[in-house]
């Protein structure tokens, strides 16, 4: 059985990403509103001036600062739950074992997700895979604001209800 969902709204990413990694998430994420960023200071603001349903982070980025970046982003009120993705683009010399203490290393600082690009092919089907991962963490984190907004309202009306 293969479950399908419907594509998520266009939604405004920041990809704090090495110029090559930034050109395949290009393509890959067409059709959502990108914005890139070179250094750290520009990410921040960017999230600082809008407000943006995603960030992308590149290992490399800007002289290796994801992990520094994240940690930023993390601590600003306005992004602590906005769902983060960290990308590798080129392993270099770095080890399997490298590369899966990466992926722990950014889930413990509360990052949504890691994807090793190497283990998706820079082809259709390879594309089409990351384009769902990502596309399914902005849908599961649109449910997620709902049902938050939901049971705040449930909680303001349980505090009205009180007050009399």
């Amino acid at each position: 059985m293969t479950l399908t969902y419907p594509p998520p709204p266009s939604t405004k990413v920041v990809i704090a990403a090495t110029p090559l990694v930034g050109a395949r998430l290009a393509r890959v994420l067409a059709g959502h509103d990108l914005h890139f960023a070179e250094t750290t200071d520009d990410v921040m603001s960017l999230l600082s001036n809008d407000k943006y349903g995603m960030v992308i982070i590149s290992v490399h980025f800007d002289e290796s600062q994801m992990f520094t970046l994240l940690g930023d982003i993390r601590a600003h009120s306005k992004y602590r739950k906005v769902p983060i993705v960290c990308v590798l683009g080129e392993r270099g010399r770095l080890s399997d074992v490298a590369v899966e203490g990466l992926d722990h290393a950014v889930k413990a600082m509360t990052a949504n997700g890691f994807l090793d690009l190497q283990r998706f092919p820079d082809d259709d089907i390879g594309n089409a895979r990351i384009r769902r991962i990502v596309d399914y963490l902005i849908l599961i984190d649109g449910d997620l604001q709902a049902i938050s907004e939901v049971q705040e309202l449930g909680h303001a009306t349980e505090r009205r209800r009180a007050a009399r």
